[in-house]
């Protein structure tokens, strides 16, 4: 009987084992993955045997890394998906000098090492008065100059030419030197020049706190390309194939490096260059771990959220009751779906009936509008409709008119109003996003039945729907006191946004009525339709390359299709040749180079 108990237990073991999700790994097995507060993935790693070769040995010396083969560099943090190390670099600073224009050059050289100074992520900046240019090999890279009459705080933090500017660098080096020229001493201790390349972000995380930060330091944080030329030695996770990608070096031949993609996950706790490194998440994911995704038949994506924990702040919650789900922060809004891509949700809106027996030119004003919530009346996706007989107009609080139209209703037709052009029913655009509104009905016209007017979802809900207008133009009117509208929702730094695969979001501009603008941050999801972008882990990769016209062109006439494309190391274009094949031969259609 105990040796039976036994054997089972050892079954159950042996099946929960082989079911569980795999546990990713970051560094080698046996080494050690972190050194201090800083994270050490493979192809790093902390002594000989735990990186990929001498390059990339890592020291560790009271919890802070540094890299043996560059000087003993510290390591302040390393990005697979940017292939870049973080190192604090020395800088050039002229305030052992006090003549004035004077000049002082100082050299940096990567030698033979897989580093590369990154263009991408560097910014070349110099602070003081003069005029600062990097050079290789003679050449001038880049560089910049200040002018310095009266310098305050706001202009160095600004760093736009008075007493500090900065510039991109075009190119990836392995080697410059920077000359700083033409200096002018200010201020009382001499006014030090200073010149170096410096990771963008974490400068100006800096000097939005302190301008004159890194003044009195000698030593910078720059962000360097590190490159991986032998694809033999080169295994990526699930034994997916490395991909090529190209530097563009200055005055040299492009370079290739290798590079695994990790298509899974972006979690720091993994890396696509140990074959055991990756964790599957290709099922695609709507909402945070432990929240329902759906509420009836709406999808109900992360950053919105069905109960406080699951949203990304109190305006995004969702209630969902009898299968219905509804935005408490919006008086209960019925939510009828959310776009991703577009940023807007749709939702069930009261509309503006005016149904009394009208007296000829009278007037009804009735308003709406969302306070201080993170929504928006979209622009793009409503419009301003008008049934009825008279004049509508949309006022900001002030009384200023946003838009308005009129209709009259001589002899109307079904088809008149089924058109809306006029004649019973009128439409227009809104110029703008909006935060409120009021609807102003003049110069009503004494006719049977109701009058409305109001901002509908344009095309969709309006004017191609199965029950809509073109069925029966007054259909909105009598059957319901809904109407379907389109919110833009608005996402701020506050809310600590992380995209999936940790892609950089993007900020958007909306142009409001009164000439200002309110930006909003956005996540992509450039690899599928499925899932959120708006988790760390939402997104699906799919990698099944869409037709292109060219490509459908080829098809149409019996070819097939292939592209020959070369990525830069930013994952950018590089050059991209497509062929339209035919029985074995091969026919180049077009080149395009950036």
């Amino acid at each position: 009987m105990k040796f039976f108990q036994l054997c089972l237990h050892l079954l159950t073991f042996l099946l929960i084992t082989a079911t569980a999700p795999a546990i990713a790994k970051y560094a080698k097995r046996g080494c050690n993955g972190k050194c201090g507060r800083v994270r050490i993935p493979y192809p790093f790693g902390i002594g000989a045997g735990c990186s990929f070769n001498k390059w990339y040995i890592i020291g560790c010396n009271n919890s802070k890394p540094y890299l043996p083969a560059l000087s003993n560099l510290e390591v302040l943090g390393i990005n697979l998906r940017n292939q870049t190390v973080t190192v604090n670099a020395p800088k050039t600073s002229d305030c052992g000098n006090l003549v004035q224009s004077s000049s002082q050059t100082t050299s940096f050289d990567l030698g033979e090492s897989p580093f590369w100074f990154s263009k991408s992520h560097n910014k070349f900046v110099f602070e003081g008065c003069g005029t600062a240019a990097m050079m290789d090999g003679g050449s001038v890279v880049t560089g910049c100059s200040t002018a310095c009459p009266g310098v305050t705080f706001s202009d160095r933090n600004n760093c736009f030419g008075i007493g500090c500017c900065k510039t991109a660098i075009p190119y990836y080096v392995k080697s410059y030197s920077i000359n700083l020229t033409g200096l002018e001493r200010q201020g009382d201790d001499g006014g030090c020049g200073s010149a170096f390349l410096v990771d963008e972000t974490l400068y100006n995380q800096g000097r939005f706190s302190d301008p004159y930060i890194f003044k009195n330091t000698s030593v910078i944080p720059t962000s360097l390309l590190w490159t991986l030329t032998d694809s033999n030695k080169l295994t990526c996770c699930d034994n997916r194939t490395p991909v090529r990608r190209r530097v563009d070096v200055f005055n040299d031949t492009p370079v290739d490096t290798w590079k695994c993609g990790n298509y899974y996950t972006a979690s720091s706790e993994d890396s696509p260059y140990l074959i055991d490194g990756c964790r599957d998440s290709a099922i695609p994911k709507y909402a945070k771990t432990g929240c329902k995704d759906k509420c009836g038949n709406v999808t109900i994506p992360y950053p919105f959220g069905i109960g406080a924990d699951c949203s990304v702040n109190k305006w995004y919650i969702v209630d969902c009751n009898s299968s219905t789900p509804y935005l408490p922060a919006l008086n209960h809004l019925e939510l009828l779906d959310v776009n991703l891509e577009e940023q807007i949700v749709n939702v069930s809106a009261s509309w503006i009936p005016y149904c009394q027996s009208p007296v000829r030119n009278s007037s009804e004003i009735m308003g709406v509008e969302f306070g201080s919530s993170p929504f928006w009346f979209s622009k793009s996706h409503n419009k301003f409709v008008f049934e009825g007989c008279g004049t509508a107009s949309m006022h900001m609080d002030n009384g200023s008119i946003i838009t308005g139209c009129s209709s009259t209703c001589r002899h109307d037709t079904l088809g008149d109003r089924n058109n809306c052009f006029g004649n019973g029913c009128c439409q227009t655009a809104i110029p703008h996003y909006l935060k409120s509104y009021n609807i102003n009905l003049t110069g009503l016209i004494e006719e049977k039945g109701c009058r409305s007017a109001f901002l509908v979802e344009d095309e969709t809900s309006y004017e191609k729907s199965d029950e809509g207008r073109f069925s029966n133009p007054s259909i909105v009117r009598r059957k319901t006191s809904v109407i379907v509208m389109s919110l833009m929702w608005t996402l701020k730094d506050s809310d600590q946004v992380t995209c999936c695969y940790n892609y950089p979001y993007e900020r958007i501009l909306m142009d409001m009525f009164n000439g200002t603008t309110v930006d909003t941050l956005i996540c992509y999801n450039e690899w599928s339709t499925e899932g959120t972008p708006y988790l760390v882990d939402g997104c699906k990769f799919d990698n099944e390359e869409k037709p292109t016209e060219e490509c459908r062109r080829c098809q149409d006439i019996g070819g097939n299709c292939r592209w020959d494309t070369i990525l830069d190391v930013d994952d950018e274009l590089f050059s991209r040749t497509f062929n339209c094949i035919h029985d074995g031969e091969r026919t180049s259609l077009r080149v395009i180079l950036d």
